[in-house]
């Protein structure tokens, strides 16, 4: 009788085992100090004319979040406050020598989300520092051409 009590609970935990869905973690993303020469030039002239801010207070993560084959870049600012721990983001996109602005935020972290909006990759926007569960998420709009807070 314990024989086939022992072989029941086997067949449950392989069966359990084996219907068990794998947990994805959301990596951070990976900046570095610099970009191509050419795209360094027009976004500093963008920075600058536009946000009045310099090019070298920035760190990059080039990322594709349309799936064009085409990076765009998440800029983080070198001079975060460390008393409140927040920085200021910057995402863009280069289309024919042009630069468009997608997002702008002074927050804590931002990551890529596991989820799209009009086939373009939501951003998780975190801004409490003392809980990792409690973000807001940008989805895209393509009527707006930017990403805008999720209504969600």
């Amino acid at each position: 009788m314990n024989y086939k009590k022992y072989n029941m609970a086997l067949f449950l935990i392989v069966l359990s085992m084996a219907t068990i869905k794998p947990c994805y973690a959301i990596e951070p993303l990976s900046y570095k100090d610099d970009i191509s020469p050419s795209l360094k030039v027009t976004l500093g002239a963008y920075l600058k004319d536009q946000l009045k801010t310099d090019i070298s207070l920035y760190t990059f993560a080039p990322t594709d979040l349309n799936s064009d084959g085409q990076d765009e870049y998440i800029l983080k600012s070198k001079q975060c406050t460390e008393i409140e721990n927040i920085c200021k983001y910057l995402i863009f996109a280069e289309k024919k020598e042009n630069i468009l602005l997608l997002l702008q935020n002074d927050v804590k972290d931002i990551m890529l989300a596991g989820t799209s909006s009009h086939g373009v990759k939501d951003i998780l926007v975190f801004q409490n520092e003392k809980n990792d569960f409690n973000f807001d998420i940008y989805m895209w709009s393509p009527r707006e051409k930017k990403y805008i807070l999720s209504k969600e």
